[in-house]
């Protein structure tokens, strides 16, 4: 059963008390070893029914992961000099991974969520039959990447998402389906100046904890405004250096590709747009700034078919008025939404809405299309 914790009363009393802190509180508890795994050489797996899936995504234990084979057999020492001719690794549930399932294929695959984009592979010299191996940096199966619509990929002559895809950026884009995220190859301070703590807060309160791009309050929740450098120098503290931003913006700033925003944040940053009565979207590339960048495949898709626009980040209530939920984007007049999680899913449901999960209305957008 998912956990959830509003920390918000606990975040407003300490600012009542001096200074807001500059992080959100964090719990740590102890990894387990194949945790620590997962992250490194990877989880050899008996069966490819060990995988699960998260909304398309592949999934293991509740961690989002990618599969590759391992062993490239006669073929590795090509795969080591050019990663094109490598086994390509996979990121969702395509059509490659459904027709493995189906066929009962086993090879040698690995889970991981290593996301350095370096892959361990094995085989052996084709003359004199000794072992080989090495690290390649493999490519992205391209059904994956049509499966999602992952950048608008599925559009003919779409090439973009594979040549320029990066698996810190496409993690960073679904953070908010799962609860763990992979580890940070490098320090998140790395670079800022030792007074950047009190340079960070003190331009929040200049700012009065508004977010300077979507002009969100969060004065009394802090912890989801942060401080961006325009230029990416995080040394560089000018003042025209520096902009305000909530979580939700900040990390779908260019090159912010590591910033990994859950759930419940990207929620509670739209609920507070909506009490402060922001307006709601006109045009899809408001619906793609506001929205969750899990669902810039589907909202993609829209467009292209001009589908009527959206509200973003409706609270679905009991006959009480207690909010129960929240869907990503939604149709009220028509009574049909989008949701990650799945409570929100079946609650919503129960009030008498259609509902789709994510990638449901990417696979099956004809019937999003006819109850619109």
């Amino acid at each position: 059963m998912k956990l959830k914790v509003d920390l918000s009363e606990l975040f407003a009393a300490a600012n009542r008390m001096g200074p807001p802190v500059e992080d959100e509180f964090v719990l740590d508890v102890e990894r387990e070893p194949w945790e620590d795994k997962l992250v490194g050489d990877g989880i050899e797996l008996e069966d490819i029914g060990e995988l699960d899936a998260e909304d398309g995504l592949l999934s293991y234990r509740g961690r989002q992961v990618l599969l590759y084979i391992q062993d490239h057999g006669s073929k590795v020492q090509e795969a080591l000099l050019d990663s094109e001719s490598g086994k390509r690794y996979h990121v969702s549930e395509c059509r490659t991974i459904h027709d493995m399932r189906n066929k009962g294929r086993f090879e040698r695959y690995v889970v991981t969520n290593d996301i350095s984009g370096e892959f361990h592979i094995t085989g052996y010299d084709y003359m004199s039959r000794k072992p080989v191996e090495g690290n390649a940096a493999l490519k992205v199966c391209k059904n994956c990447l049509k499966y999602l619509n992952y950048k608008g990929y599925s559009k003919p002559g779409n090439y973009s998402a594979f040549m320029s895809f990066d698996l810190d950026e496409f993690f960073q884009t679904y953070s908010s389906f799962f609860s763990h995220h992979p580890r940070r190859r490098m320090g998140e301070k790395e670079g800022y100046t030792r007074d950047w703590a009190e340079i960070s807060r003190s331009y929040r309160q200049s700012r009065n904890y508004k977010c300077e791009k979507c002009s969100v309050s969060l004065i009394n929740r802090p912890q989801l405004l942060h401080v961006h450098h325009v230029n990416g120098v995080k040394s560089d503290n000018c003042l025209d250096n520096l902009k305000a931003l909530c979580a939700d913006c900040h990390s779908k700033e260019a090159f912010h590709e590591g910033m990994y925003v859950s759930h419940s944040d990207r929620q509670a940053i739209m609920r507070l747009r909506q009490e402060q009565h922001f307006d709601e979207p006109d045009n899809w590339q408001q619906v793609m700034e506001l929205a969750d960048s899990g669902l810039r495949g589907f909202i993609e898709q829209c467009r292209a078919e001009r589908l009527t626009i959206p509200e973003v980040g409706l609270d679905i209530t009991d006959v009480n008025g207690e909010v129960k939920g929240m869907l990503e984007l939604a149709w009220r007049k028509n009574m049909v939404g989008i949701a990650i999680d799945e409570e929100d899913r079946n609650f919503a449901i129960t009030q008498g809405w259609k509902i789709f999960s994510v990638h449901g209305a990417i696979d099956k957008f004809h019937q999003v299309k006819e109850v619109l």
